[in-house]
């Protein structure tokens, strides 16, 4: 930890040492030992989550020098990476397969757009056998295994909750006094933040700055439901290659990627989203052909659209995102270079968002609403700043942690309300410790550190015993 963040440093060695001695369990990943789709693990590679160093199931060493592209047409998953093999630079495609039996299953090996392999992946190896990747031309092709181990600890893992009851921590807790309380939750909030801060530098380490910070932007625009989603829409889409092409093509592209313009009735919309979509198409038609592969059912983005709010629904997003193209410059100028950082402006320009047409409507198929609506509300960049901004300037400018405790709470969610039962329960503790954002993120960390890590129903878990120790 960066010894400009302290406090850190001190929830990370209290962590440790509550868990040495310990027996370390399987470092399997919930739902791992399940089938995870393979978009998502694509996703997690491309995002530089998996590491750039890797060694070959032969041994080699092997570092990913450019993750290329991620390849939209026939062909391996990803085109126009450099890979380093012993010193040696080979440029070429990558593969990456959910199980190493894939490559002959889906026809690779006789399929000459497969012939500029340098690198398979794989997650899964039939127990005490070995399957070898060889191409068309009879090259053998270096595999690597990937494994949930290399994910680290700041994975973001598949939801889970504990009981939704008092825990026994409650107690030592409200001993503390809330000096203490709130110095172990600006420790434990500064130490999650500092995971982030290193998943997003991976990211800007395997796709540069601008391309992480877009990326990361769009991310949050997915809200909870749909984040991998924007996600992998931004890790397609590239920045630079959206910069190249003007506004409309630009935005036909995102919702034509998106399958929303396919699974929109022309002829039942209303006048205004009539006049929009055929803005669309205009451009989308002579695209469609180009992006096939990515509306394969395989390859198709896996939106979550019931139970979203008509603010929060992802073609509303996907417009806001589309504006945020738009002005990027403004948007991404003060976070080019950490000095440059001005909140004030930067929050300004994202308030000052607007689309002729997301203005005004949620959805492709609703009727436009009475006033316009915020493209970008205060409370998604209050989300952008704690998520994206802070985590990328932190390391560089210190000196940012201090806007970041001033950060208002976001709004209320299950996991909040469930830390907070668990550790507090319906003592005044609760209201004082939820007005900040980075009381919300302390107890996460918290709750995620000790409460999910214990599977004895609170009776075993050595956190109660061990907290006032922080005093």
């Amino acid at each position: 930890m960066s010894t400009a963040v302290p406090l850190a440093g001190r929830y990370e060695r209290f962590r440790n040492d509550i868990f040495s001695g310990l027996v370390e369990e399987s470092p399997a990943l919930p739902g791992w030992s399940e089938p995870m789709p393979e978009l998502h693990l694509q996703s997690l590679w491309f995002a530089g989550e998996f590491g750039s160093e890797f060694t070959t199931v032969d041994g080699q060493r092997v570092t990913i020098r450019d993750f290329g592209i991620w390849n939209s047409g026939a062909g391996p998953d990803f085109a126009h990476c450099a890979v380093l093999f012993n010193g040696e630079v080979l440029t070429g495609d990558i593969e990456l397969d959910p199980d190493v039996r894939d490559w002959e299953r889906h026809g690779h090996g006789g399929n000459a757009d497969y012939n500029r392999v340098v690198l398979h992946l794989f997650i899964h190896v039939p127990a005490e056998s070995r399957a070898y990747t060889r191409t068309a031309e009879h090259r053998e092709v270096p595999q690597v295994q990937l494994s949930p181990t290399m994910l680290g600890d700041g994975f973001v893992r598949p939801a889970h909750l504990a009981a939704a009851r008092l825990g026994r921590c409650a107690t030592p807790l409200r001993a503390m006094g809330e000096a203490s309380l709130q110095s172990f939750l600006e420790a434990s909030a500064q130490f999650r933040l500092l995971r982030k801060s290193k998943r997003l530098h991976q990211c800007v380490t395997a796709h540069g700055r601008e391309q992480a910070i877009f990326q990361s932007l769009a991310q949050t625009l997915g809200y909870r439901q749909n984040q991998r989603p924007f996600t992998v829409m931004a890790q397609r889409l590239t920045l630079s290659s959206l910069q190249r092409m003007e506004s409309g093509a630009r935005e036909a592209l995102l919702f034509g990627v998106s399958g929303f313009l396919d699974a929109t009735p022309y002829d039942e919309a209303n006048d205004a989203t009539r006049d929009y979509l055929r803005q669309l198409w205009e451009h989308w038609w002579k695209l469609r052909s180009e992006f096939s592969r990515w509306r394969e059912t395989s390859q198709d983005l896996p939106w979550k659209l019931a139970g979203t709010r008509p603010g929060n629904h992802p073609q509303r997003r996907l417009g806001a995102l589309a504006a945020l193209l738009t002005a990027w410059g403004k948007v991404c100028l003060p976070l080019k270079r950490a000095e440059a950082w001005d909140r004030e402006s930067w929050t300004k320009a994202m308030v000052g968002l607007h689309h002729s047409y997301w203005d005004q409507h949620y959805t492709l198929k609703a009727d436009p609403s009475a006033k316009p609506v915020a493209m970008i509300g205060v409370t998604r960049i209050n989300e952008m700043l704690a998520n994206v901004v802070y985590p990328l300037l932190l390391p560089e400018r210190p000196e940012v942690w201090a806007e970041y405790l001033d950060l208002p709470a976001l709004l209320d969610n299950q996991k909040v309300r469930r830390a907070s039962l668990r550790l507090f329960g319906d003592s005044p503790l609760a209201r004082v410790f939820q007005k900040k954002l980075h009381h919300q993120q302390g107890l996460l960390q918290i709750y995620e550190d000790f409460c999910l890590e214990d599977d004895s129903a609170c009776a075993e878990c050595p956190f109660p015993e061990r907290v006032m120790q922080w005093t």
